[in-house]
Order: structure tokens, then C-alpha cells, then sequence
């Protein structure tokens, strides 16, 4: 029902069938996700599709949907904010700007220089990832830039910042090849590693503007890594 309350909330980087049928479980009524769960017109809902399938579910649950994406991108204190504070670097500006105090990434600086191989170590655990991609550069990290999610092609861009390394994710073969010869240390800590550090803060954010309104906000525990890396 369009006018229901919203007054319990669950929060996850991806709408898919585990998230809805536990958020279900926890009676919420409100889906808030990062990624969109539709990126491509509907022709038809059918259980056989995968996407198709979600949008059944939340038919069936009669639960509403919100999908941040790029605003909370770009937005001070968002996915890129939380990801430079994870790795402990001070934000300097903004890689890609796209407004005041908006844009796409971070620039930030490490209080100590770290080795190439000690800070990929280091964003490893961080991030809480089992596994990187990485270029290791030709001297050490202390400037670096970040772009959560899909970054690779800001490579040059973070470059051109004159940063010592870049951490994002789905960088392409060919960008691997170009921060190699421009001895920039580039860092693929993978799409959901990148971009989950946001999900506990935002949970936590939501729950204190509505906590006057006698919302509950749950983070999912079933929003997971689609893949590994054994």
C-alpha cells in the first residue's frame, strides 16, 4: 500500500532474494539499497528471470524499495567518505567534482608513507576482502585517490592528481597497463569490498533522522559477497 509506514527499515548493498525474504522476516516494510535493482526496462515479472524474480518478491511482501546509487556516491559522507576513513587517510578533495563539496571519489593522505605491498596489505585487511588486484607503483603511498564501485577508468584522472596510488574496483587489463607505466600503485579491492564499508553507516545514519518517528532500522546480514576468491 503506497501510504503504509515505513517504520521498519532494512538497509543492504543489493536487493536480491535473500535480502528481501530477511528483510520480510524482520516485518520491514522499506528496502533501502545502494544499487539499483533495475537497469534495464521490464517486459514481464516471471519468477524465472533473476531481477524479474526480486520485484515479484517485493511485489508479494508488499514492500517499497529505495535505491540510492550515484547520489550517495557523490554526496559528502557517502560511499566515497567511508571508504578513505576505513583506510585511515585524511580527504583532501574530490577526485571527479560535480558540484560544491559533491563529486566522484576522494583525494586523501596517509599520516606515514607506507611500501606499495605494506599498503595493499593494509587495504586488504581494511576492507576485509580475502583477495586484490593490484599494479605496484614506484615509490611509496602517501597521496592517494578512491573511487568505490566501478573506478577503473578515473585511472588517468587520479594520475593527472598526482596521487601515489588509487584504490577502486573493476579495473579493466588495459588501465592495469597504464598505471604500470606511469609507476602508479593501482589498487582492485573489488566492487562489494569497496563500496560496503557505507552500508553500516548509512543504517546508522537513517536510524538516528527517524529514531524520532519510531523507526527501526536493520542492517542485512544476508547482503554477502557474490563471489569468492579461494
Amino acid at each position: 500500500e503506497g501510504d503504509a509506514p515505513a517504520d521498519r527499515v532494512m538497509v543492504a548493498l543489493d536487493a536480491t532474494l535473500p535480502v528481501v525474504r530477511e528483510a520480510a522476516r524482520k516485518k520491514c516494510r522499506l528496502l533501502v539499497t545502494h544499487h539499483p535493482l533495475i537497469f534495464h526496462p521490464l517486459k514481464a515479472v516471471s519468477r524465472t528471470d533473476p531481477t524479474q524474480a526480486v520485484v515479484a518478491e517485493l511485489v508479494r511482501r508488499e514492500m517499497a524499495l529505495i535505491c540510492a546509487h550515484t547520489n550517495l556516491d557523490v554526496a559528502p559522507g557517502g560511499v566515497n567518505d567511508v571508504l578513505m576513513d576505513r583506510l585511515g587517510a585524511r580527504i583532501t578533495g574530490v577526485l571527479e567534482p560535480t558540484g560544491e563539496d559533491r563529486g566522484l571519489g576522494r583525494l586523501g593522505e596517509l599520516e606515514e608513507p607506507m611500501a606499495p605491498k605494506a599498503f595493499a596489505a593494509m587495504v586488504k585487511r581494511a576492507l576485509g576482502t580475502r583477495s586484490v588486484r593490484a599494479v605496484l607503483g614506484r615509490g611509496p603511498v602517501r597521496r592517494l585517490a578512491v573511487c568505490g564501485g566501478a573506478g577503473g577508468d578515473l585511472v588517468r584522472l587520479a594520475a593527472r592528481h598526482g596521487v601515489d596510488a588509487y584504490v577502486t574496483a573493476e579495473v579493466r587489463h588495459h588501465e592495469f597497463l597504464e598505471a604500470q607505466a606511469l609507476g602508479l600503485t593501482v589498487l582492485d579491492a573489488g566492487h562489494y569490498a569497496t563500496e560496503a564499508p557505507m552500508m553500516p553507516v548509512l543504517a546508522e545514519e537513517l536510524g538516528r533522522a527517524f529514531a524520532g518517528d519510531g523507526a527501526e532500522v536493520f542492517l542485512s546480514t544476508a547482503d554477502r559477497e557474490p563471489y569468492l576468491a579461494p
